[in-house]
């Protein structure tokens, strides 16, 4: 299901906010955006776990739907990655030589994720053998917000949280979100659908949530805001995002 997914979202524009307004992207979606590192401290567990990684764009909801929650005046973008690298670079290939109205087409994307799944599956036992944990399928996430003080100074707060098991980690937050609703629920039978980014607007309930969400079993490594001023030149995000990102001026 996850690599479907994956593929019909190749065939999706980019949701993105420039300049505080959400715009949609053809050329973006898939394109390599460079490597990023899954680490704050060179010396963290991260750092030697999981590294710098390459990723790729693709449509993410929550680039549009946080920035509208946060009311950002600025730039959000989303990415994702896989491993062992080769996968990325294929993928990145594939975009760039399949035409997007195919991705769109379930039949060719069920396809793809029927062709490649045995591939995926020996590299997963693969993982799995060579990994020094027998699990083979870390999960790793990154964050960052800048923000400018009175000052023109521009500050960068990045999260960072590793888990051991992606699968495992999914079940245990879907568990976490779902132990929460039902205890709201007998306070308040209120019912209705929200986005999580809306549910913990309240900053009390988020935190106890944030809290909840990264101490589950397995959490490798969970960083906490790591506030730094930002470098004149400075790259916030993907090595390669500024040139990609020339892309998305020509559609502007």
């Amino acid at each position: 299901v996850n690599l479907y997914i994956t593929n019909l979202g190749f065939g999706d524009d980019m949701p993105q906010y420039e300049k505080g307004r959400l715009n949609y992207f053809k050329a973006l979606t898939g394109k390599l955006l460079g490597q990023v590192d899954f680490f704050t401290d060179a010396e963290s567990i991260m750092a030697k776990r999981v590294g710098s990684q390459q990723v790729f764009s693709w449509p993410f909801p929550e680039a549009a739907t946080v920035a509208r929650e946060l009311k950002i005046t600025g730039r959000s973008h989303a990415a994702m990655g896989t491993a062992p690298e080769v996968w990325n670079v294929m993928l990145g290939l594939l975009v760039d030589i399949v035409p997007r109205s195919w991705w769109r087409n379930e039949r060719f994307s069920q396809f793809m994720a029927d062709f490649s799944q045995p591939m995926v599956k020996a590299t997963d036992k693969w993982l799995q053998l060579s990994s020094p944990d027998g699990v083979g399928e870390t999960h790793a996430m990154r964050i960052d917000v800048t923000a400018e003080d009175s000052n023109k100074d521009i500050f960068v707060s990045t999260i960072v949280q590793g888990h051991e098991s992606f699968r495992q980690c999914v079940g245990q937050s879907a568990a976490e979100f779902c132990i929460d609703l039902l205890q709201e629920q007998s306070k308040d039978r209120s019912g209705g659908v929200s986005l999580v980014e809306q549910r913990y607007r309240d900053e009390g309930a988020r935190k106890q949530m944030i809290e909840k969400m990264t101490s589950t079993p397995g959490t490798i490594d969970y960083s906490g805001a790591v506030v730094t001023r930002k470098a004149n030149g400075a790259t916030v995000g993907p090595s390669k995002m500024e040139e990609v990102l020339v892309l998305r001026s020509m559609e502007m």
